[in-house]
């Protein structure tokens, strides 16, 4: 009877916090206003597109590395879905301007699905996407992703000005914005840097690169990535501290330390490479600032999903630890 009664007590548990988990995911990560809601049709649209690709690599059997692989279609789908999507998740946070929402999602939404695109349609060509000078109409598709890559940093930049001129009421919310959209602005910066060494390697071997590299053998790449992707990171962050009950003064803490190992990782990779090294060919320096990073940010994760798990908000309107920020109008939210 005492095991059928803690069986019992186990069960309503679970169905009480995955009850719970769906509802906070729907007012913290579900779009809300159109912007938004365009934004996350072609972020799922990409997401479909990375698994569709994914399992044409497993039928195909073929290389994953490489100038031309599946693996282009698969990563790069799967990071512009993201894109899109925290694109549309930054936007719903600042003031309800629908015109200027609107001017920036639409070309964000074109530009980014037309870039990528074509890297899809060189895959299935056969043909190297990126510093693929080889002919006339390689040259020309190249180039086309790179004005469209232009266009989507433009729109990046504006987005990252109006969060900075009207910031996000809530302080885990702005601090989520921010400090992701300026890593990004690092991402785009060594985006340039990549092209650059791209391009000069087929300028003087004639050849599309396997992978670019700096030095001996630093992956430009690696650091790329890495800023790309920390604003996800900081979004989860944000709702697990934004929908328990932790004071003010916690939730910023564990917070600003989730920013600041991610951003210790960040200038690991960025050292990696610069200096010629292999992602993880360690010296004493580079594996202390790694390990500190990864344990700052793995222990301020683990206390951040502790305190969503063990101390659920007072409040559907976050009073404890985003006092201010209005709760989200439900009729809008996805079913």
């Amino acid at each position: 009877m005492a095991d059928n009664s803690i069986t019992t007590a186990t069960v309503a548990s679970a169905t009480s916090t995955t009850l719970r988990l769906r509802s906070d995911i729907r007012r913290e990560l579900y779009p809300r206003r159109g912007p938004a809601l365009f934004l996350s049709a072609f972020a799922l649209f990409w997401i479909a597109s990375a698994v569709f690709h994914l399992g044409v690599f497993v039928v195909d059997d073929t290389a994953w590395a490489g100038a031309v692989s599946w693996r282009k279609p698969i990563v790069f789908s799967a990071s512009i879905g993201l894109l899109l999507w925290t694109y549309g998740w930054v936007l719903d946070r600042l003031p309800d301007r629908s015109r200027l929402a609107w001017g920036l999602a639409v070309p964000m939404a074109v530009s980014s699905t037309l870039e990528n695109a074509l890297i899809i349609l060189q895959t299935w060509r056969g043909r190297a996407s990126h510093f693929n000078f080889t002919n006339d109409s390689d040259a020309l598709i190249f180039n086309l992703m790179g004005a469209l890559v232009v266009v989507m940093s433009i729109l990046l930049v504006a987005l990252l000005v109006w969060t900075l001129r009207r910031r996000p009421e809530s302080v885990l919310d702005k601090t989520a914005a921010i400090a992701g959209l300026a890593l990004i602005m690092t991402g785009l910066g060594i985006g340039q840097w990549l092209v650059t060494l791209g391009t000069a390697y087929f300028e003087q071997f004639g050849t599309v690169p396997q992978q670019v590299t700096y030095g001996d053998a630093g992956v430009v790449k690696f650091p790329h990535a890495i800023a790309f992707h920390g604003i996800q990171v900081f979004i989860i962050a944000a709702m697990l501290l934004g929908r328990s009950a932790a004071t003010a003064q916690t939730a910023r803490r564990l917070m600003n330390m989730i920013v600041a190992s991610y951003v210790g990782v960040m200038v690991f990779t960025t050292l990696q490479t610069v200096g010629g090294r292999a992602p993880f060919d360690l010296d004493v320096i580079a594996g202390g600032l790694l390990a500190v990073s990864i344990i700052g940010l793995v222990g301020a994760m683990a206390a951040s999903l502790r305190i969503w798990w063990t101390q659920p908000a007072t409040s559907p309107e976050r009073e404890t630890a985003t006092a201010g920020s209005p709760q989200p109008p439900q009729a809008t939210l996805l079913p």
